[in-house]
């Protein structure tokens, strides 16, 4: 079940939202936020550090 985390991150003011999924492998992550278009298809990761630099590198590839 995806549940939005309570993990709090804002990159160039903008805030990103951590969703969460618990797979038989373990937790799994995903980012949002409010600002960019809708992402065709989600980029789950491992950990949460990784799910927010990836959300941080494609708002800043969206605001060039």
């Amino acid at each position: 079940m995806i549940k939005v985390t309570t993990t709090k991150a804002t990159h160039r003011g903008i805030q990103i939202a951590v969703m969460s999924d618990a797979t038989e492998r373990g937790l799994r992550f995903c980012c949002t936020n409010d600002r960019t278009k809708p992402k065709a298809t989600e980029a789950w990761f491992m950990t949460q550090g990784e799910a927010i630099a990836n959300e941080r590198y494609e708002i800043d590839a969206v605001l060039r």
